[in-house]
């Protein structure tokens, strides 16, 4: 590891080991954790490519583990094991299909994977859905490999996307009721908390579930071009 990463290590309250697949990082709080990967990410990256295999951090308490991987800094295509919807958290808690994660967006899985509550990001120039939680997977009824490809303007009736497009210029939180696909074969009517973000000159909305989908029959005007 770098210099700079084991000066951190050496303090007190952290801890690391080696095992089989890696290297093992205790940090003495989750703020801290948060804060070397954010500070370090690529260093850890580095690392894990190095002992050819992974850099997993974590705290006291913690369940889902912060990990890095080898492609992470060698931009190569991670292999099945190690696809960017396993990075985080460890136990498959949340799902993401975009390998580049900024912080904030590492932020918003970390709080997505602790969420009691279905959570999924969409990026708005495309609106292809790029992380899902495991609530937001099981509520949607699709495998999150599948919901993390999902260009999601088709699941949308086109009156309800103009107006969800048009709060969103206009707002950066707010709460809309509306009718939208579950899945290719489920439609329904959900009340979700949006909030849009800007991360690199990239926009995207946070939508939060509030309420249990009620099932409707698919309207007629569903699935059509928009």
């Amino acid at each position: 590891m770098s210099a700079s990463v084991l000066k951190v290590l050496n303090q007190p309250g952290w801890n690391y080991k080696l095992s089989y697949d890696g290297v093992s990082i205790f940090a003495p709080t989750k703020k801290d954790a948060t804060h070397l990967a954010q500070c370090y990410g690529y260093a850890l990256s580095e690392t894990a490519a190095k002992i050819n295999g992974k850099v997993r951090i974590g705290w006291r308490h913690c369940k889902r583990p912060i990990e890095f991987y080898s492609w992470m800094a060698t931009q190569q295509l991670p292999t099945p094991a190690e696809t960017a919807e396993r990075m985080l958290p460890l136990g498959g808690e949340v799902f993401c299909s975009q390998l580049y994660l900024p912080v904030e967006l590492l932020k918003r899985m970390v709080n997505a994977a602790e969420s009691e509550r279905p959570i999924s990001i969409v990026r708005q120039d495309n609106q292809k859905q790029i992380i899902v939680n495991q609530l937001m997977s099981d509520m949607l009824q699709t495998p999150p490999e599948v919901a993390t490809q999902r260009v999601m303007n088709r699941f949308w009736l086109p009156k309800d996307l103009a107006e969800l497009e048009r709060r969103l210029r206009q707002e950066s939180r707010f709460t809309m009721t509306y009718s939208a696909g579950l899945n290719e074969q489920t439609w329904a009517i959900l009340t979700t908390q949006f909030e849009s973000f800007e991360v690199d000159g990239i926009w995207y909305r946070q939508g939060t579930s509030l309420a249990t989908p009620e099932l409707i029959p698919i309207p007629p005007e569903a699935f059509a071009p928009i």
